[in-house]
């Protein structure tokens, strides 16, 4: 993986981490599926989180309410907490910069180790990118799966503005050809499946033959149909 594809995934990171940390809180938007119904230890563990995080109330927690944390969510956190602070730790010795302190007790903020790692590799280039790939992928894997943003297979209630839907004599933009799809590698991204030729500055890249868009061109690839709908322009 490239320089550019790591750090726009740190980068999405620290933009999502926010999200991540309140969601941890019942009051924080549901998640869409069905939560499963809590054994009694489970339901004692989750309890036991919530007296913890009212005793160690940080910076980004969301008011003072008694209401217990979603522990999966919480455990995301924390892991990928970990990692962010293990690989700035690990960047900082071959750029000859100092390290950062490690997250204080009850700090949940990944965001400066993060951003740190962002900028470490920028220091050291292309050879250090893909030794912290790994790490950084599976930090935004775990991240997005636990904001709901990963659905592998599920089709996008969205016309493809470049794509002339199923067959060649469909019209443009005709029908709904996206889907999410998880590719080797765990890569998640959106294929469209269509007779769909885009202008190559607009492509994340190609899997199959068919246009692609790996997670962190997903913002892009949003602001692009927003444009389009403004401007009742379909392909340009």
């Amino acid at each position: 993986m490239t320089l550019t594809a790591v750090v726009a995934d740190l980068d999405w990171l620290v933009e999502y981490w926010p999200d991540l940390v309140e969601a941890r809180l019942p009051m924080a938007t549901p998640r869409p599926w069905r939560q499963q119904a809590l054994s009694d230890r489970a339901r004692d563990e989750r309890d036991h989180q919530a007296r913890i995080e009212r005793d160690e109330r940080s910076h980004l927690a969301i008011g003072e309410s008694p209401a217990p944390v979603d522990v999966a969510i919480l455990q995301t956190v924390l892991d990928v907490l970990v990692r962010a602070d293990d690989l700035a730790a690990a960047l900082a010795a071959p750029t000859l910069c100092p390290t950062l302190p490690p997250p204080g007790f009850g700090d949940l903020d990944a965001r400066p180790y993060l951003a740190y790692a962002a900028a470490r590799l920028h220091e050291l280039g292309d050879e250090w990118a893909d030794w912290a790939e790994p790490v950084v992928h599976r930090m935004y894997e775990q991240v997005a799966r636990a904001l709901s943003m990963v659905y592998d297979g599920q089709a996008l209630d969205v016309i493809c503005p470049w794509c002339r839907g199923v067959t060649p004599e469909t019209p443009a933009g005709g029908a709904t050809t996206w889907s999410v799809v998880t590719l080797p590698g765990d890569q998640v991204a959106i294929v469209c499946s269509g007779v769909c030729e885009p202008p190559q500055r607009e492509v994340g890249t190609w899997w199959g033959g068919r246009p692609c868009w790996p997670m962190p061109d997903w913002e892009r690839l949003a602001k692009r149909l927003r444009t389009n709908e403004t401007r009742g322009t379909i392909g340009s």
